[in-house]
C-alpha cells in the first residue's frame, strides 16, 4: 500500500475540545488521504484488454485486466499430453507385471515339482537347473520392470506439479480488484508488455477517508484519541463527521507543504482522523485545515 496525494478544494475540519486561539480556536493544515491497494502483475506477458478506467468504481475479485493466455493453454497442452503418455506407459508396464508374474508363479510351480521328482529319481539335475534359471530371469524382468514403473510414476509426479504450476500462471493472467473501491490510476494500456511485479493499477477504498494533520507539542494534550471532528466543504458547504484513530509517538519536522512558515522549523507530530465518505464526495488530495 502507499499514500498519493493530489491537490484538491479546501476543506475545513473541527475538532472538538480545542483550546482557542482565536475566533476559531487552534488552527493545523493537512490533507485527505486514503489506502491505495496496487494491482500488480504476477506473471509477465501482454495485457490483453483492460477492462476499467480512472475513476470507474470496481467490486472486490471483479476482473480489471486480462494478460493474454495462448503460449500458457498451449503450454498446458503439451504437459496434457505428457502426462497421458506417462500413464498409457504405466498402464503397460501394469499389465507386464502381471504377465510376468504369472509366468513366475507357473516357474515357481514347475522348479518346486521336479525338486520333488529329483528326489524320487523322476527327473534330472539339468531340468530342476533350468526351470531356476528361468525363475531367477523372471524375479530379475519383474525387478526391472517395477523400478522403470517407480521411474515414470516419479515423473508423473513432476509432470502434475509442473501443470499445477502452469494452472497458477493461467490464474494469474487475471488481474482482480482486492477490495471494494474505486480505480484512482492506471499505467499500463492493452497491449503492452508486463513484468512481474509492475503496477498495471491502483485501487483505492475511499468510503472512508483519512486526514493528516501535524500538531506541535505544546498542543498535543488538546488532540485524543476518539476525538469527535466535524469536516466542511466549500463546495456545497457540506458537512461530515470524523474522528481521531492515530497519534504519533515519534516527533518529526513539520513538512514544508504543511504548514507556514513561521512553523517550518518545528518539531510536530502527526495525528490522523478517520472520515467517513459514503457519498463519495472528498477525494484524495484536499487541503484541510483542523480548527
Amino acid at each position: 500500500m502507499r499514500k498519493i496525494l493530489f491537490l484538491g478544494m479546501a476543506v475545513f475540519l473541527v475538532l472538538a475540545g480545542c483550546s482557542d486561539n482565536d475566533e476559531r480556536g487552534l488552527v493545523y493544515d493537512g490533507r485527505l488521504d486514503a489506502d491505495i491497494i496496487q494491482v500488480s502483475a504476477k506473471i509477465a506477458g501482454t495485457i490483453d484488454s483492460l477492462l476499467v478506467e480512472e475513476g470507474d468504481a470496481v467490486q472486490k475479485n471483479q476482473l480489471l485486466a486480462q494478460i493474454e493466455t495462448d503460449r500458457i493453454e498451449a503450454q498446458l497442452k503439451i504437459e496434457d499430453a505428457q502426462l497421458g503418455e506417462l500413464q498409457a506407459n504405466l498402464q503397460a508396464m501394469e499389465a507386464q507385471i502381471r504377465q510376468i508374474r504369472a509366468q513366475l508363479s507357473l516357474a515357481e510351480k514347475m522348479l518346486s515339482k521336479t525338486q520333488n521328482m529329483l528326489k524320487e529319481g523322476a527327473a534330472t539335475d539339468q531340468k530342476r537347473d533350468e526351470l531356476s534359471t528361468q525363475v531367477d530371469v523372471l524375479q530379475a524382468k519383474l525387478q526391472a520392470i517395477r523400478a522403470q514403473q517407480a521411474t515414470l510414476a516419479a515423473k508423473r509426479k513432476q509432470l502434475q506439479a509442473k501443470k499445477e504450476l502452469t494452472l497458477l500462471n493461467l490464474r494469474d493472467t487475471r488481474l482482480l480488484s482486492p477490495i471494494n473501491g474505486v480505480v484512482v490510476n492506471t499505467f499500463k494500456n492493452a497491449k503492452e508488455v508486463v513484468q512481474p511485479g509492475i503496477t498495471v493499477l491502483d485501487v483505492a477504498d475511499l468510503s472512508t477517508m483519512e486526514a493528516v494533520i501535524y500538531v506541535p507539542l505544546v498542543e498535543l494534550d488538546k488532540v485524543k484519541f476518539g476525538q469527535k471532528a466535524t469536516l466542511h466543504i466549500d463546495a456545497g458547504n457540506r458537512t461530515f463527521e470524523g474522528q481521531v484513530k492515530w497519534i504519533s509517538s515519534q516527533a518529526e519536522f513539520t513538512p514544508k507543504t504543511i504548514l507556514t512558515r513561521e512553523t517550518r522549523e518545528s518539531l510536530v507530530y502527526a495525528v490522523k482522523l478517520t472520515v467517513p465518505n459514503p457519498e463519495g464526495i472528498l477525494k484524495i488530495g484536499m487541503p484541510v485545515e483542523v480548527v
